[in-house]
């Protein structure tokens, strides 16, 4: 698949993975839990910009800043 997102829409479906790790899941959303959003979350990252250079795993567990 190749989808044309702006870093706009980037960021809200990053959002929306973060809201969605901390919300009760009913029946086979139960699936889906934090391992699974980080995991997703990570091959987004990858995708939009790939590089062997970068180590995501050291950043897991960090929880994103707004300020």
């Amino acid at each position: 698949m190749n989808f044309n997102l702006s870093m706009e829409d980037y960021t809200i479906i990053l959002n929306a993975l973060h809201y969605y790790k901390k919300v009760e899941k009913r029946e086979q959303f139960q699936a889906y839990n934090e391992q699974r959003i980080n995991e997703l979350r990570d091959k987004l990252a990858r995708q939009l910009i790939p590089s062997k250079e970068i180590d995501l795993s050291q950043y897991k567990g960090q929880e994103y800043r707004y300020d």
